[in-house]
Formats: structure tokens, C-alpha cells, sequence
């Protein structure tokens, strides 16, 4: 079916289709006022739709039009109405385009949750452990590598040395190469347990090579333990079996 355009109604508005040609139409708030929404809509046009087989023509142009939608989509906006007949009934083909408001409100909180998961995840993200910036890559002997991956060797300690000139033991805190964990070093008093020293997380073929005590003691020679704690190379938050050394301090004035 053929419907004409009529020009009947007053506060007519310009609208340009997709080859933009011009055609007259009033917008919505005046077609509610006109009609008391009790007009005949015979078509859709616009956004495209389901085909009607049907034409809108005003002499000069045609356009194409699609079956009535009972509900337009959520970023659809109806523009206008366009007045027309068939030739006995006098009707409006409802102009339907999206909604360039919604679609960019839609952009907007798209981006500020993109923006927002990033941020999170930057806040959330592990980044590895806090390694102590005192360690360096080490110079290994054979007898310090470890060759097995299944376990986890320790070093030796017997005789450490600090002066109280200025508190620094002269001792190398070592990861062996080819342990598959970190190494956290506590050293402490055997006696009372009083801690000493704590390093940060030590890689596998790296060492701090001398290490400051938090406090001063008096002239002589103290028990200590050096323990070792473990956690994994692949989760440093997972523990792994440490170990405990035995050796003696030595602090010299």
C-alpha cells in the first residue's frame, strides 16, 4: 500500500531520512496535543524493522516503512509523526530513531566501569613479594646448590662477628641456587628468643651480604638461631618447611 503525505497540522518540523530526504512531521508533545493520542499510526519508519511491504511517497520521494512496534527499544527515541493518507483514512507513520543520549550515557558507564575494573584490579592485583632491597645475585659455591627441586637446602653458620663500633655482621644471609622458594632470615638470642634481625624476601642465588643488628650488646659471645622461613616460589603466601641454625655471636667493642 501507497500512503501520501498530507500537510494538516500546524508546527511542522524538518526530518531527514537515511538518504536524506527532507519530510515534514510535528514532534511528539504536539501530536499529543492534536491527537489526544487517539490517531491511527500505519507505520513505523526510521530504524528499520520488520518490512510492511509498505511506502510513504510525497511526490518528489518515497520511503520505506515497517510494521507498527507495540514497545521501540530501550536506545530508540520516537522523533515524530508524520501525517498521511490512504486515500480514506487520515493516519501518522511514527518516525522511530535511536537515541544518541542513551546510547552515549551508555558509553559513559561503560567506560567508568572499564576504568573502575582496572583500578581494582591494580589494587587487588599480587604483585610479589616485598624482596629485601639489601640482596644481591650471589656468587654460589658448588657446596651451596641445590640440585634437587623436591628439597630445599639451607646453608651453614658456625662462628658470626659484629662490632659494636658500628653493628654490621660481616655474614652473608644466603638463598642457595635451585631452591624453588624464598627465604625470610629472623636471627634471635637462643636464650629469651629476642629477635635481632629480620631481612626481607631472599630469590634463590641471591644473599644479603652483611647485615645491621636493631640493637647493642654488650662484649662477648651469645647463642643465636638463625631461622629460616620458606614459601614457594610460584605463591609466596604459601609456607613451606624452614629450618633452624644453630651458631654462635661473637660482638667485639
Amino acid at each position: 500500500m501507497e500512503y501520501r503525505y498530507e500537510e494538516r497540522d500546524r508546527g511542522l518540523r524538518i526530518w531527514k531520512d537515511r538518504k536524506r530526504q527532507k519530510w515534514n512531521c510535528i514532534d511528539k508533545d504536539r501530536f499529543m496535543k492534536l491527537t489526544k493520542g487517539k490517531a491511527v499510526i500505519v507505520a513505523d519508519t526510521g530504524v528499520r524493522g520488520k518490512e510492511s511491504g509498505d511506502r510513504l511517497t510525497d511526490g518528489d520521494h518515497s520511503l520505506p516503512l515497517y510494521m507498527t512496534r507495540q514497545k521501540i527499544g530501550f536506545f530508540q527515541k520516537i522523533t515524530g509523526y508524520i501525517p498521511c493518507t490512504d486515500g480514506k483514512t487520515q493516519g501518522y507513520v511514527r518516525v522511530v530513531e535511536r537515541s544518541a543520549g542513551k546510547i552515549a550515557a551508555l558509553l559513559v558507564l561503560l567506560a567508568a566501569l572499564v576504568a573502575g575494573g582496572i583500578l581494582l584490579y591494580l589494587n587487588t592485583r599480587e604483585e610479589g613479594p616485598e624482596l629485601d632491597r639489601a640482596a644481591i645475585s650471589y656468587e654460589m659455591p658448588d657446596t651451596m646448590v641445590n640440585t634437587d627441586p623436591e628439597s630445599i637446602a639451607l646453608p651453614g653458620y658456625s662462628v658470626l662477628t659484629v662490632s659494636n663500633s658500628d653493628g654490621v655482621v660481616h655474614a652473608p644471609l644466603i638463598n642457595p641456587e635451585g631452591n624453588t622458594c624464598y627465604f625470610v632470615y629472623t636471627v634471635k638470642l637462643a636464650d629469651t628468643g629476642e629477635e635481632l634481625y629480620k631481612s626481607g624476601y631472599i630469590e634463590p642465588g641471591s644473599a644479603v651480604p652483611e647485615f645491621e643488628l636493631n640493637q647493642e650488646l654488650e662484649a662477648g659471645e651469645y647463642d643465636i638461631l638463625l631461622e629460616v622461613e620458606a614459601w614457594d616460589i610460584g605463591d609466596y603466601t604459601q609456607a613451606l618447611n624452614g629450618g633452624s641454625i644453630e651458631a654462635r655471636l661473637t660482638v667485639e667493642d
